[in-house]
């Protein structure tokens, strides 16, 4: 959206998007509805049968300053009336027709969108030192409801620290599958909270869409975007013919070893090579409701449901003296329904939920 012209373009794109899709979704029922996977599985071990990870296609972009008033402006016009303001997120929630057989033609498998890592630099000469106090959010916006789907989101008073050993923001969402109805537009507006006396500063403002180049297949990307003072890498993941699933852990039995620091992670076997981090454990272990129920950050991941793919669910844990437990969960991926299944760290048994749903996708 570097110009008038870009502007107009995509304006172009997004309508004539918008109604050939929904031209193909009325030709196209959604067959498979109510039935679930031959093989529902949960497995502990899977026969080695990975595809080579997909190619990464890396693309870089100028950032203006001028963009975030032409896309607020021109997302206004165009969608104002349905979403209200710029600042609506999304209210649909995730796995919506997990125990309904929905006849509607708009719901089946669908092509998503998966963020996997958002990393931040700061340019030489910027004035920036680490580490670095950023707030503000990352989101996605698709043609289902034009509203924000928060990936990243701290306010001021609860900025992230990113420090150059690890300048990665901890992601939270996206809240429901980001689909791949043509284009996706990644919103990002970042501040960096000053230090002492310092002002904030405007870290990047990036407003970029981006339009399925491969329907059929999965694939990796990696988007650059270079601002005034500051670089930001977007990578994600288009996912085919995939089915949303929401992951959900409990302590069923004992409690979470004392002075284990850990991980909860998600991989999907068509991007095998990154993983969608769940929740990181830290120095004071597990935060639990009182049910037991594990309080995620992140819990809304999408994998293909074609034949020998599966959702791989882990946990790593390490404590004083080396000791470590690691245990993986494979999911057969389904249409809908819940599969469930049980890490182990130590005496602390956590039975996995794995929701599965089929996707609204107009």
């Amino acid at each position: 959206m570097d110009s008038k012209e870009g502007k107009s373009e995509m304006q172009k794109d997004a309508a004539a998007t918008s109604k050939d899709t929904a031209a193909r979704k009325r030709k196209k029922r959604a067959s498979r509805i109510g039935k679930k996977a031959e093989e529902a599985s949960v497995r502990k071990t899977v026969k080695e049968t990975r595809r080579r990870a997909p190619i990464l296609y890396e693309s870089t972009y100028p950032v203006f300053e001028e963009h975030r008033h032409e896309f607020n402006k021109w997302w206004m016009e165009d969608w104002g009336d349905l979403i209200g303001s710029m600042e609506q997120k999304t209210a649909i929630p995730s796995v919506r027709f997990t125990d309904v057989a929905s006849g509607m033609a708009y719901v089946d498998t669908a092509a998503t969108l998966q963020p996997f890592e958002v990393k931040i630099s700061p340019k030489e000469n910027s004035g920036l030192t680490w580490p670095l106090h950023v707030y503000g959010y990352v989101a996605a916006r698709d043609l289902v409801d034009y509203k924000r789907n928060i990936i990243f989101e701290r306010e001021k008073d609860n900025c992230q620290i990113i420090t150059d050993e690890f300048p990665y923001l901890a992601l939270t969402g996206p809240a429901r599958a980001v689909v791949l109805l043509d284009p996706v537009y990644f919103e990002i507006d970042l501040k960096v909270k000053g230090i002492g006396q310092s002002e904030d500063q405007d870290l990047i403002f990036i407003a970029s869409s981006f339009t399925n180049p491969f329907p059929d297949e999965s694939a990796l990307f990696k988007r650059t975007f270079k601002g005034k003072i500051s670089t930001v890498e977007l990578t994600f993941g288009q996912i085919s013919k995939s089915v949303e699933a929401a992951v959900s852990m409990q302590v069923v039995h004992g409690s979470w070893p004392d002075g284990f620091r850990g991980c909860f992670a998600a991989k999907t076997a068509s991007i095998n090579d990154l993983t969608i981090g769940l929740l990181v454990i830290g120095d004071n272990g597990l935060t639990l409701a009182d049910d037991g129920t594990i309080k995620l950050q992140r819990h809304v991941v999408c994998a293909e449901i074609t034949n020998g793919e599966y959702l791989e669910v882990s946990v790593g844990a390490y404590g004083v003296g080396g000791q470590r437990f690691d245990g993986t969960l494979y999911f057969t991926p389904q249409e809908r329904g819940r599969l469930n299944g049980a890490l182990h760290v130590g005496t602390c048994e956590i039975e996995v939920t794995v929701t599965w749903s089929l996707i609204m996708s107009f």
